[in-house]
């Protein structure tokens, strides 16, 4: 089995190109839903901030007035040009200036300062759902990129009735998210046994691929027990491991060189080898399922 995983890891390698154009499709359209979502946020904070400025500044006129005047006295107007520029922009007058203009906006103008605050409040709500609507199209398009990748790679093994579409395209996927899910939460919380979560959890992907696989193609009398065997997990947990270890190595070369390119390419490939363990093992339970199917044949012919 760990032979022919990286066997259909090199000889498959042009449908790394499925998960990536997914991908990166939907990462294209997160970024220009996010940006006009953002901008249209941004837009209508700053007529909302114009609109209380607007008004502030009407009710508060001879307040900014005087705060103004006293600001300006503050700096010696009459010295060297040079020197006056040098205090303004290497002292903190421009700073206590803003932050006094603001202060004598809020003093002297009713719900200045709980208009303002709601302002900011709304853009920054909006700006978090925004993230939140990218960040679900690029999860969206990463389970895109599987399902696809999942599709095409397994539809050259063997042909499946509605059945056996519905085991390996929705069940097995769910059973999957449902697993990492919970690993990750338990590695969030018990960070102390964060390695035994992992080894558990790669342990129960074994078990839930080889599993799956069997649901596929248990015809023809084919046990459970015959697929479940310590040789069969060991040899598809080394298959993960060493696939593993190769995107790995490629990620290493590949922060070396752009992080962004990094995740950008490291997320595909994980998709499109998680799915080559998957078809590997699908060979290998259907084999096991054919040589159940021919044993009786064989000893009739005897």
């Amino acid at each position: 089995m760990i032979k022919n995983s990286l066997k259909n890891f090199g000889k498959n390698l042009i449908y790394l190109f499925v998960p990536m154009g997914l991908v990166y499709l939907f990462i294209l359209i997160a970024v220009f839903v996010f940006v006009e979502a953002a901008m249209r946020d941004v837009g209508t904070a700053f007529a909302a901030l114009t609109k209380l400025m607007d008004d502030s500044l009407q009710q508060s006129s001879a307040s900014l007035q005087q705060f103004v005047s006293y600001a300006i006295s503050q700096i010696d107007w009459n010295g060297n040009f040079w020197d006056t520029l040098k205090t303004v922009i290497n002292t903190n007058w421009i700073g206590n200036t803003f932050r006094g203009f603001m202060e004598t906006l809020s003093q002297s103008t009713e719900g200045f300062e709980q208009d303002l605050t709601a302002i900011v409040a709304r853009l920054a709500d909006g700006i978090i759902a925004d993230i939140s609507v990218a960040g679900s199209l690029c999860a969206l398009g990463v389970l895109s990129a599987n399902f696809a990748t999942r599709f095409i790679l397994r539809s050259k093994v063997a042909k499946r009735n509605a059945k056996q579409f519905v085991i390996a395209h929705t069940l097995v996927p769910v059973a999957q998210t449902a697993l990492l899910t919970v690993s990750l939460v338990l590695i969030a919380t018990i960070r102390l046994y964060s390695l035994l979560v992992f080894v558990a959890f790669a342990v129960l992907t074994s078990l839930l691929s080889l599993c799956s696989s069997y649901l596929i193609y248990r015809d023809n009398g084919l046990q459970l027990k015959e697929v479940l065997t310590g040789k069969n997990i060991l040899q598809h947990l080394a298959s993960m491991g060493i696939i593993l270890l190769i995107n790995a190595t490629v990620a290493v070369v590949l922060f070396f060189i752009n992080k962004i390119i990094a995740v950008l390419l490291l997320i595909p490939l994980l998709i499109y080898s998680a799915n080559i363990v998957d078809v590997t093992t699908d060979r290998l339970v259907r084999t096991l399922a054919e040589q159940k199917a021919a044993r009786p044949a064989q000893a009739d012919i005897g």
